[in-house]
């Protein structure tokens, strides 16, 4: 047996990785794998001898079932708006990996948010009803806070300002559009991971738990399209950070605040939070007391 995985441990190392980037596989057969380049739309196929799958599954029948019903079916996952309701149902929710959130484009509110924002009528907009109304945008489409730290603006009135850089004391419909016109390319579509599902259930518990509450005391954004305010707010996703073992006892990290961390350190600190994300003390020991077995007699190679 030592022989073996001694033989299986210098294989391994003697192994040439090499990635395939913007293809899609279309087909697994016992002897090779068909993928289709997207930038030329060629098929193409390699031998294999061992195929190891570490994307995602498919999805559901239940939720096939449904999207079919609703008319998503030619979707691969359901679409969600920002509160998290499927979209077509009124009271029907999801959250995880089986569905995303297909966020509203600021661009096709823009007529509504400029007439909420022009209290006076005046056909113009000046800086302070801008900022009047400013904190609700924020809240109601995420991807404009994202575009302002990508151009590194300070504040949401510079993007009020002419080509030379100085303040503008009114802006008119156009050229309100035409600030606002790159926004949506920020609208990004979020992971289908384990923290994301866990923020969302949080989100949702919540929002159901406070429903009465906040039908006479709405707790949103305010509606440009329509009248009043929204119930709650909708759901924002705050990244916590990712880790990526490497083998060997080491891990990598990536944190808030770009911070970055490769080594031994960084796995002990992964065990760490992996320990304190678990649902109960009862799976918490059984977790550790298996590290534990493992770090004192190493892995099992006979069950792989």
């Amino acid at each position: 047996m030592r022989e073996l995985v001694h033989l299986l441990s210098r294989s391994f190392k003697e192994i040439v990785l090499m990635f395939r980037q913007g293809c899609r596989v279309v087909c697994v057969s016992d002897k090779e794998i068909t993928m289709k380049v997207k930038s030329k739309g060629e098929v193409t196929s390699i031998p294999h001898g061992l195929v190891v799958w570490s994307t995602g599954i498919s999805t559901r029948p239940v939720v096939k079932d449904l999207m079919e019903q609703i008319g998503q079916a030619n979707r691969r996952v359901l679409a969600t708006n920002e509160w998290l309701r499927v979209k077509g149902c009124e009271n029907v929710y999801a959250l995880g990996d089986c569905a995303t959130i297909d966020q509203r484009k600021i661009m096709d509110d823009i007529a509504s948010i400029f007439k909420a924002a022009d209290k006076d009528n005046s056909g113009t907009l000046t800086v302070q009803e801008f900022q009047d109304v400013v904190d609700d945008i924020l809240v109601r489409y995420p991807q404009l806070e994202i575009y302002l730290k990508n151009k590194h603006l300070r504040d949401v009135k510079d993007l009020l300002k002419d080509p030379e850089g100085k303040d503008i004391k009114e802006v008119d419909i156009e050229g309100f559009k035409l600030a606002l016109s790159q926004v949506d390319s920020q609208a990004k579509s979020l992971p289908a991971t384990a923290q994301v599902a866990a923020q969302q259930g949080a989100y949702l518990s919540r929002c159901f738990n406070r429903r009465e509450h906040c039908k006479d005391n709405p707790e949103g954004p305010q509606r440009f399209v329509g009248a009043g305010r929204h119930s709650f707010a909708p759901f924002r996703y705050k990244h916590l950070g990712q880790f990526a073992p490497l083998g060997g006892e080491q891990a990598a990290a990536e944190l808030p605040g770009d911070w970055v961390s490769i080594g031994r350190s960084t796995q002990w600190l992964w065990y760490s939070v992996y320990a304190s994300k678990q649902v109960s003390w009862r799976t918490r020991v059984l977790l550790v007391s298996d590290w534990t077995r493992r770090f004192i007699f190493g892995r099992d190679s006979s069950r792989i």
